[in-house]
């Protein structure tokens, strides 16, 4: 139900705001960091447009039509995900198609496009021109974590509805339905705000593979690279925690505070903030089809310069 979105308040009043007027978009972009509960939002909007016994403008979880959409089994919900890494044209013509037809049992016809940004050239193009002319009755949500990638034709045609990271109190109500009470902390503080992240992740096993891949970068040995994207991402999530703990053990000195508990000190805060936005500016550029063994060695750069100050 859109009533149990944790922290966005200015999401929730956007979302139900076009509930209470009955003046639905025809497109909508959830931007944000991954994780945040954007595709989440994505679906209880869905659920709470379709809702057969809707209350207070949202969806009752428990009729025919939300249960369906639970199950992703719902002839009106449609959902685009990137295969092998992109959103191809194709997967955009058939969606086409798809919204081309009258609603099945539906009141409205939902697509949902999620990590957005991946649509190769040809597919946002062809993508555009549905923005231009939507289909009748529908409602199409792109969801993106790096909308600076999406082109600005397709940006400028969508109700844009900002996610931010959540509150530790509010990733702790989140994480806990899912993870052990002993573990609990240790996952709010590792999530950094996406607790989506924490759900789905394992943090211990994760730690281990970054510390690895991090010997391999100080000795020189560049045989180990990231397989895909993915883990590129996820390797450069984690070296965000990385130089967190440097700050904080350079701010207390107590090692206890660290998360990782593999750097001691760092040569000055400014110099981790610097390896931090270095690692951020990798992070955003991966969906640009960063070339990994260009990654690899910039990043092995920077982590080599910080871990021999350190």
């Amino acid at each position: 139900m859109l009533k149990d979105i944790q922290s966005q308040p200015s999401a929730l009043k956007i979302l139900f705001g076009t509930l209470k007027r009955k003046r639905l978009p025809t497109s909508i972009l959830m931007s944000g960091q991954r994780g945040v509960g954007k595709r989440f939002a994505a679906m209880n909007y869905a659920k709470a447009i379709n809702c057969f016994e809707p209350a207070d403008f949202d969806s009752c979880d428990k009729c025919v039509s939300c249960n369906k959409i639970n199950a992703l089994i719902h002839p009106d919900i449609h959902i685009i995900e990137p295969q092998n890494e992109e959103i191809k044209i194709d997967s955009i013509r058939r969606l086409q198609e798809i919204l081309s037809l009258k609603s099945f049992e539906g009141r409205r016809k939902i697509a949902i496009i999620d990590d957005s940004e991946r649509m190769n050239a040809n597919a946002a193009n062809a993508f555009l021109k549905t923005l231009e002319e939507p289909p009748d009755n529908c409602t199409i949500v792109l969801i993106s974590s790096n909308e600076d990638m999406l082109p600005a034709t397709i940006k400028s045609r969508c109700v844009r509805i900002g996610f931010s990271p959540l509150s530790a109190e509010a990733c702790k109500k989140i994480i806990s339905a899912h993870r052990s009470p002993k573990d609990i902390d240790l996952y709010v503080n590792l999530s950094m705000g996406m607790p989506g992240v924490a759900i789905t992740r394992d943090f211990s096993e994760e730690k281990k593979w970054f510390s690895a891949l991090l010997r391999n970068m100080i000795s020189n040995n560049s045989k180990e690279i990231w397989a895909d994207r993915e883990q590129m991402k996820t390797w450069l999530d984690l070296s965000a925690i990385f130089v967190r703990d440097a700050i904080v053990y350079e701010v207390t000195g107590n090692k206890s505070d660290r998360l990782f508990g593999e750097v001691n000190k760092c040569e000055s805060i400014e110099k981790a903030l610097d390896v931090y936005e270095q690692c951020q500016e990798v992070l955003n550029l991966i969906d640009a089809n960063l070339n990994k063994s260009i990654a690899w060695n910039y990043v092995s750069g920077i982590m080599k310069s910080f871990v021999k100050n350190a």
